[in-house]
């Protein structure tokens, strides 16, 4: 018996696999997320485009594509994953960041440059994610000047947009899911790291209508804000 609330009908869930690449064991990979696709859960892959300096391959590719096709999300993780930038640090961050602190025209090469190998590739994302949850408010301006629409990142318990940009939560460091009962709450997970790699689909167990992409939840976000209304039914946390 548990003390926490865990997911309730107030909250939703996203499902976040990070850092898939041709040299990060493929296979392992492709099975993860094919349980998760038989117990009916689909979520978003984070894609470093050109990880450490190595471009997607076409047969990593073609695995994304068919998650796609499938109702999954691909979003642009990175350019090339390397630290090259800096993180805020302190308890709640890291120091590590491609992204942080470089100025305007590199971030806007790497993030552009990441996305066309995507395209390249039939992979148009329009969600980004920054390496160890690091960026800076110039990342979030460049991405709105790209045509990306969600950042999936943020520690708050809704989401919110900033210059015309989604910022989806994940969650603060020291709480779990298990302890969000309210809001949005991004499970993040890395396949070819992991013992359990299924431990997030047992997670979320019984809860699937609470599931939702990135993605989605910026169409919700965006279309609560815009109407000015409550949102459908089944379009939200009820």
């Amino acid at each position: 018996m548990t003390m926490w609330p865990g997911i309730t009908r107030f909250s939703l869930v996203c499902l976040r696999f990070d850092d898939y690449h041709q040299d990060c064991h493929l296979e392992r990979w492709q099975e993860t997320l094919g349980a998760y696709a038989d117990r009916g859960l689909r979520g978003l892959v984070a894609v470093p485009p050109k990880f450490e300096g190595e471009p997607l391959s076409p047969d990593a590719a073609a695995f994304l594509r068919d998650l796609r096709d499938d109702g999954w999300e691909v979003a642009q993780h990175s350019y090339t994953h390397e630290p090259v930038g800096e993180g805020r640090g302190g308890l709640l961050y890291q120091e590590r960041s491609e992204f942080g602190g470089l100025d305007r025209p590199e971030q806007e090469r790497r993030i552009a440059a990441g996305r066309d190998v995507l395209r390249e590739h039939d992979l148009a994302a329009t969600t980004f994610v920054p390496p160890w949850h690091e960026y800076d408010r110039t990342t979030v301006r460049v991405l709105g000047d790209l045509g990306f629409t969600c950042l999936n990142e943020g520690r708050w318990p809704l989401p919110r947009t900033v210059d015309g940009v989604t910022l989806v939560p994940t969650h603060v460091p020291v709480l779990t899911p298990a302890m969000i009962a309210v809001g949005v709450v991004t499970i993040v997970g890395h396949p070819h790291l992991e013992d359990d790699p299924l431990a997030n689909a047992d997670l979320v167990a019984g809860h699937e209508d609470r599931l939702r992409t990135p993605g989605e939840v910026t169409d919700w976000w965006v279309r609560r804000r815009d109407g000015g209304g409550r949102p459908t039914r089944g379009d939200q946390p009820e």
